[in-house]
């Protein structure tokens, strides 16, 4: 999976993206997912990224429920994202719900390696 555009003109936003899967399980795929999501986080485009949930498991051994993905992703547009997250493994294999997909632009306040505003 392509990270992004190599060059930027543009600045760059961060948005917040979440993406919720169809019914069905993700557990085939996840192993491919996992593996491609490294390339966009070593280029510095995806700021975090992880699973959605849909409860809090009990413990560390109980299967986790999912109900999506979440993503901080650095962009030029929301184009841009879309096209993205159409190369990865759960669109590719249909798990992803496309049609609601969230995309909404995000200034983050704080997090680990970046200053706490006074």
């Amino acid at each position: 999976m392509q990270a992004f555009k190599k060059v930027s003109t543009k600045p760059l936003t961060e948005w917040l993206v979440i993406i919720l899967d169809k019914p069905g399980d993700r557990s085939k795929i996840r192993p491919e997912h996992l593996k491609k999501a490294a390339i966009p986080m070593l280029a510095g485009k995806v700021t975090n990224c992880g699973a959605v949930l849909n409860k809090v498991p009990k413990d560390d051994n109980e299967k986790l429920d999912f109900a999506g993905s979440s993503y901080n992703i650095l962009a030029e547009s929301k184009d841009e994202i879309i096209e993205f997250l159409k190369k990865d493994p759960f669109a590719i294999n249909g798990i992803w719900d496309f049609d609601n997909v969230i995309i909404y632009p995000y200034k983050c306040f704080a997090r680990i390696g970046k200053d706490i505003p006074k």
